[in-house]
């Protein structure tokens, strides 16, 4: 019932233009990168977005929501493929759900869990530790997935 309901909503948020929307403004912004750069630039935007936006909204929404963005993007603009950005969405939304206490159905299972036994976690006291390390761990994802870019993806970057 819960995927049903995901894919009702992300159709819906595709059916209000909304999808569309951000599709065309990342487009729009990657496309003024020179081409050589596009792919390495998408996967940086797509990382950190999916990142950010993960810590405060559910990741699952997030990334189904994201991926015909990413669809439309290496539609509409040359030098991009779909590997290195799938890539980037799925360690981004991951990474992201870290973040905050809300970020990932998880940490809300394990707050749960440790009230009950006695010790109590408020989003700002998770946000201090998982904010932080949120940000640490998805440099680290950039770093790593701008080597693997340069060394597997550029080459065939748009074909």
């Amino acid at each position: 019932l819960f995927f049903a309901a995901l894919f009702v909503l992300v159709e819906a948020v595709g059916e209000l233009g909304l999808l569309r929307f951000i599709a065309e403004t990342m487009s729009g912004v990657v496309g003024t990168v020179p081409v050589g750069g596009r792919q390495a630039f998408s996967i940086f935007i797509i990382l950190w977005t999916s990142a950010i936006f993960s810590s405060f909204v559910d990741n699952i929404p997030f990334t189904a929501t994201m991926i015909p963005v990413m669809t439309k993007m290496v539609e509409n603009v040359d030098g991009i493929s779909i590997e290195p950005l799938a890539w980037a969405l799925a360690l981004g939304a991951c990474f992201g759900g870290n973040g905050t206490l809300i970020g990932a159905s998880a940490n809300i299972v394990m707050v749960s869990k440790a009230e009950v036994e006695g010790y109590h976690i408020s989003f700002i006291d998770f946000f201090k530790v998982g904010f932080p390390l949120m940000m640490l761990t998805v440099a680290i994802a950039t770093v790593y997935l701008l080597v693997c870019n340069a060394i597997f993806w550029q080459a065939t970057a748009g074909t």
